[in-house]
């Protein structure tokens, strides 16, 4: 079987999507626990640190807009 690997926004370790929580936008960024909600997502190790890191510092709010805050330029 295929390995799916995926970064972590927080700290930038590489590790299988299994791994990792996964976050879309939607007002702010909101934890997709199905992990099948649709729009951009980002990927967070599964640990309140690196969780805590991605919201307080908004590493994964720039993640998730990236693409929008390029259009408006």
């Amino acid at each position: 079987m295929k390995r799916v690997i995926r970064t972590c926004v927080s700290c930038g370790a590489k590790k299988e999507k299994s791994e990792l929580v996964r976050f879309v936008y939607s007002e702010k960024p909101e934890e997709d626990t199905d992990g099948n909600r649709h729009g951009r997502g980002a990927y967070v190790c599964d640990n309140e640190k690196c969780r805590d890191t991605g919201l307080k510092k908004m590493k994964l709010t720039r993640s998730l807009l990236c693409n929008q805050l390029r259009r408006t330029r």
